[in-house]
């Protein structure tokens, strides 16, 4: 078969198994809607990535380690009723599709698909509808990427949103099934989902989390209906798109629209010195200390938050009333001096100052680990003499540390 015709085919069901899968979540009789869009949707990418593949010529085969005289790709057999044998390649699986196609970007889209991956195969051997309001967001970024994608590599005339329209709603407060009790869980079989959920969110970037391409929520408001009745029912808004006038007249005439407001921390109550959120603080890092790499990063910016909690960096619960909620820390600029100090450009002079300094923030970390309300201070202490050390050394101590690392 002709290149051509394979990526129309390809196109072709990428795009029939992306609306069966949205046709599939927004069913009203359909329970557990997210087990169906998750698998439709596996199909629908897995299909789109070869499409793109073959269209660059490139074949999405596993091949062969190795010469073979077989040829040299793998292939899989399937036996018929009749006791013959079929064989065919070795498609690529949507895993390895996201490995090399996004390559080593770490991207939101990569990681909604990822998520996807993974999740696939603990939730469709399990009915978990108390699942569907929790993995929602996910869910509408990952169909919106989709089709995205789609229009990036294929052109607008291969678009599926043009086909979809709102569906009917009816309104509900669900509980929130990822903070249900341990025997909540194990009643639901649920146990080791919710914690691949909670392990891969927690392991996010707040760039990424944050990303409308890796979780894209918005909020419905029920309002009064339009002045003209010839007006759409619905209208999607982005709020920073729409100026301070604009925004206030909305408020006033209860116009009837949906804002899809972009996620955003709310900083009531923290000091205005902590303007860093960890994704931001991670980026002036690598910008003046590239030599520090993120498990260095992550070590040290736990250390300077025990040792700096408040001036320098600043712990918010997001919803103050809910104990459970997640909480958020906000950095001052200056801590970057800390890391300065902490964590120097290695050199055969100072490696065995900073290395005894590293042993003693691994020691404070274990500390804290198994009871955080245990006292560190003489560590800590002993880590600022090890600074004043790493920055006032003299020819003496210089030759006295060397001659103690070469016994």
């Amino acid at each position: 078969m002709r290149r051509e015709a394979i990526v129309k085919q390809l196109l072709q069901k990428a795009k029939d198994s992306a609306l069966l899968a949205i046709e599939f979540y927004n069913k009203p009789a359909v329970s557990f809607k997210s087990e169906g869009f998750i698998t439709m949707m596996c199909i629908a990418w897995t299909s789109l990535f070869h499409a793109y593949f073959f269209k660059n010529k490139i074949k999405p085969y596993y091949r062969k380690s190795g010469n073979s005289k077989l040829g040299p790709y793998e292939k899989i057999k399937e036996y018929l009723p009749d006791g013959n044998s079929i064989e065919d390649i070795k498609w690529w699986d949507l895993s390895k599709c996201i490995k090399e196609y996004f390559k080593d970007k770490d991207t939101p889209v990569r990681k909604n698909l990822e998520f996807f991956s993974g999740i696939r195969n603990l939730i469709v051997h399990r009915n978990i509808p108390e699942l569907d309001p929790n993995l929602y967001g996910e869910c509408q970024a990952n169909i919106l990427n989709f089709n995205q994608l789609l229009i990036d590599h294929f052109g607008l005339r291969h678009r599926i949103d043009y086909m979809l329209s709102y569906s009917l709603q009816m309104f509900s407060q669900p509980k929130n099934f990822i903070e249900a009790t341990k025997r909540e869980l194990k009643n639901k079989n649920a146990e080791q989902i919710i914690e691949f959920i909670k392990a891969f969110r927690s392991l996010l970037t707040d760039e990424i989390f944050s990303s409308p391409e890796y979780a894209y929520k918005a909020v419905l408001i029920k309002v009064k209906n339009h002045e003209t009745k010839d007006a759409f029912a619905i209208r999607f808004i982005n709020e920073k798109d729409l100026t301070d006038e604009q925004q206030q007249r909305i408020i006033l005439k209860n116009l009837g629209i949906v804002i899809v407001k972009d996620k955003e921390v709310i900083k009531d109550g923290v000091p205005d010195n902590f303007k860093l959120l960890n994704s931001g603080l991670w980026k002036e890092i690598k910008s003046k200390l590239p030599h520090i790499n993120q498990r260095k990063y992550n070590k040290f910016k736990k250390y300077l938050r025990i040792k700096h909690k408040k001036t320098l960096a600043y712990e918010r619960q997001l919803d103050e009333k809910n104990p459970k909620s997640p909480k958020q820390w906000f950095y001052d600029v200056k801590i970057i001096n800390e890391f300065r100090k902490l964590c120097p450009k290695i050199t055969p002079t100072n490696e065995p100052i900073v290395k005894q300094i590293e042993a003693l923030v691994d020691q404070i970390l274990t500390a804290k680990k198994q009871n955080p309300q245990t006292d560190t201070s003489v560590l800590e202490k002993e880590i600022d003499r090890q600074v004043d050390n790493l920055n006032q050394l003299t020819p003496e101590e210089i030759t006295i540390i060397d001659g103690v690392e070469n016994e």
